[in-house]
């Protein structure tokens, strides 16, 4: 190996490790944007990270400043939780204690041919079953044991009346924890009004804001020196182009790497350079024409989408450039034929026949060589 051919190579490779540097930090900024894109499509995949920063900074600071009142909100919200279960074990305790008196007054009642009327017997208060139960105990000629369920009877209703005020307690306290409540509901929504504004300045579809945010922090985190995330403050229509414009330049290198191993011709400087600048354009124009071509056909179908730089896939953006870089001349000459084609006038072109060009010494790199071979 001479000393050229080790040169030649040493600009390979670094060449390489420059476009594959420059193509990750560019891919990452325009496949962020694509995927803002798809989360909050109101942004078009721009968010301004300056704008983040500050509006988060405000965000902490108020989730700091209504850390109590969430704190005291919380603490009620169980409290209450706690206080309905305990009111409802004692209503149904209650109510089962008044169903059990009501029967056995009922059935005193019957046995003495006592007349109740209806709203005595519709009130089933403790001061209404007291009455009843102090009616009966009034009552001549009571037969013994009858006496004694009344007794029981006095007992049970004062019991009960002890319930009834305990539930009126809980009623009381409840009602002023829900006074409470709503209070410091009202402080925790008027930061929430606040936060959610703080949001909407960042992102107009607020919720998506915390998942947006971790992958910008995770972008600006991972990126050397925050290039991606400077990058991806771009407009997408120009991080698209930049991206085709580096992918081909990486498929151009695709092709020279081959050549430069298996190619009998050896690969000059010169060669590199007008490479990459070569497959740069094919890039490019490709790029163009598909985008056209596309357009092209939204315009002639019936329903019609917007395509804009923002919904572009960045995969499919990287694999253009690539395959345009790889197949420089083939591209260049397929683009030749079609833009022939629109100017042909009944099938015959304009202008006179062009001769086929000489055959290239390897036309596919390194990948074959025809020349080798024969």
């Amino acid at each position: 190996m001479t000393i050229y051919k080790f040169s030649v190579g040493v600009v390979l490779a670094v060449a390489m490790v420059a476009v594959l540097g420059l193509a990750a930090l560019v891919f990452s900024s325009r496949d962020f944007q694509f995927g803002v894109q798809q989360i909050s499509p109101s942004t078009n995949g721009l968010i301004s990270f300056a704008q983040l920063d500050a509006a988060d900074r405000q965000i902490r600071q108020l989730e700091g400043e209504s850390a109590g009142p969430r704190g005291e909100l919380l603490e009620i919200d169980q409290q209450i939780a706690s206080l309905d279960t305990q009111v409802q074990g004692a209503e149904a305790s209650t109510n089962e204690a008044r169903a059990a008196m009501v029967g056995a007054i009922a059935d005193i009642e019957t046995r003495s041919n006592v007349q109740t009327g209806e709203s005595a017997a519709a009130d089933m208060t403790a001061q209404g079953l007291s009455q009843r139960i102090n009616a009966l105990a009034a009552r001549p000629g009571l037969p013994p044991a009858d006496q004694q369920g009344v007794a029981q009877l006095r007992v049970q209703v004062q019991q009960l009346a002890s319930q009834e005020e305990a539930l009126d307690d809980r009623g009381a306290e409840r009602s002023a924890l829900v006074a409470r409540q709503r209070l410091v509901s009202g402080q925790v929504a008027e930061v929430n009004r606040r936060v959610f504004a703080l949001q909407q300045s960042v992102v107009p579809d607020y919720e998506h804001y915390t998942r947006i945010r971790g992958e910008a922090y995770a972008l600006r985190s991972m990126s050397p020196l925050g290039a991606s995330a400077f990058l991806a403050q771009g407009h997408p229509a120009l991080l698209s182009t930049i991206l085709v414009l580096l992918m081909g330049a990486l498929g151009s290198l695709l092709y020279l790497f081959p050549a430069y191993l298996n190619r009998p011709v050896q690969v000059t400087m010169a060669e590199i350079v007008v490479r990459l600048i070569f497959g740069m354009c094919a890039a490019l124009a490709f790029y163009v024409l598909a985008n056209a071509a596309i357009a092209g056909f939204s315009i002639a179908s019936s329903v019609q989408q917007a395509t804009t730089s923002s919904t572009l896939n960045p995969f499919t953006v990287s694999l253009v450039g690539i395959v345009a870089g790889v197949l420089s001349e083939d591209i260049a000459k397929w683009i030749q034929d079609r833009g022939r084609g629109i100017f042909q006038q009944g099938g015959v072109s304009a202008s006179a026949p062009v001769s086929p060009p000489a055959p290239e010494a390897a036309p596919t790199g390194g990948l074959v060589n025809n020349n080798a071979i024969s």
